[in-house]
């Protein structure tokens, strides 16, 4: 399991929520889940950036989920809001998240405190973008939205004809490890509470500090070619662990991949052929060799 998190350039609103945006965000989503099968637990696409915790089967599968993910929402979310440039700020983020129910759990937790945590909504049923609460809250294991093959399109104009293909694509919801073996009535029970502690928590904050939230309205509104002013970008935890031990463990085997990597890559350099390099990990790119033409 891994949560995956990118944000967009210099913090830009490019993602903000719109009914158009919604559609799209779920298209593209729906799309790459598949045509790259992943499982989705839970994830959440703010003004600027989206948070996704997924399971994947290798490395490879996840890049080429997120890739086709990214890739595509720039080109729909460019097109709705007039942006040619570039679109992300950098490369996805991915942490591993430990097997444990308490690390599951705790980022679970973190992606439906999104919005709420930032003062912008008094619940995550509040937030006017593309998340997998409400449908958790209602019970439900699929959302759809409308991906448009732009292919088709291009070769159509090519013909004169200027029509658009839109499809409806699914996206499907797995329930959480530890939430497997329970009923569908149960998980939306714990769904259910997993809300309400929240929105207790937030409007007491907002007692304690005399504040409220800046709510859905304000944040349609958004510019999405505008930024915060306060934008801070900082690196994310490499992984994420329910208890010390875990930590501890977590901790161990990533610095005995990193070095496994570090050996591999020194091995390669030095034109050792057949280099086998860690599981989860990509090879550097071969070294360069300038070859020359004839004279």
């Amino acid at each position: 399991m891994v949560e995956v998190t990118s944000r967009t350039l210099l913090g830009m609103f490019l993602t903000r929520p719109s009914r158009e945006a919604n559609e799209r965000i779920l298209g593209v989503l729906g799309r790459a889940q598949a045509l790259f099968p992943v499982e989705l637990f839970a994830f959440i696409f703010m003004s600027n950036h989206f948070h996704i915790l997924m399971r994947v089967l290798s490395s490879k599968r996840m890049a080429e989920f997120v890739g086709y993910l990214k890739s595509n929402l720039a080109k729909e979310l460019g097109l709705l809001y007039d942006w040619k440039a570039k679109f992300w700020g950098a490369r996805y983020d991915s942490a591993p998240v430990g097997d444990s129910e308490a690390a599951q759990l705790l980022r679970f937790q973190y992606i439906l405190s999104n919005g709420c945590k930032e003062n912008l909504v008094a619940s995550p049923l509040d937030w006017p973008g593309v998340s997998s609460a409400p449908a958790l809250y209602r019970g439900e294991t699929t959302q759809t939205g409308t991906w448009y093959d732009r292919t088709a399109q291009y070769y159509a104009k090519l013909r004169g004809v200027h029509q658009e293909f839109p499809s409806t694509q699914t996206v499907r919801l797995s329930p959480l490890p530890f939430l497997a073996e329970l009923t569908s009535q149960q998980r939306q029970a714990f769904m259910v509470n997993e809300v309400r502690e929240l929105e207790a928590k937030t409007a007491e904050r907002h007692r304690e500090n005399n504040t409220r939230p800046v709510g859905a309205r304000k944040l349609l509104r958004l510019n999405p070619h505008d930024k915060p002013e306060d934008f801070l970008s900082s690196p994310g935890p490499a992984f994420h662990a329910g208890t010390m031990e875990e930590f501890l463990a977590m901790k161990e085997a990533r610095a005995a991949i990193i070095a496994a990597y570090r050996n591999a890559s020194a091995r390669l350099r030095q034109g050792e052929e057949n280099v086998e390099f860690p599981d989860g990990t990509f090879p550097p790119a071969a070294p360069f060799v300038e070859t020359r033409g004839p004279p």
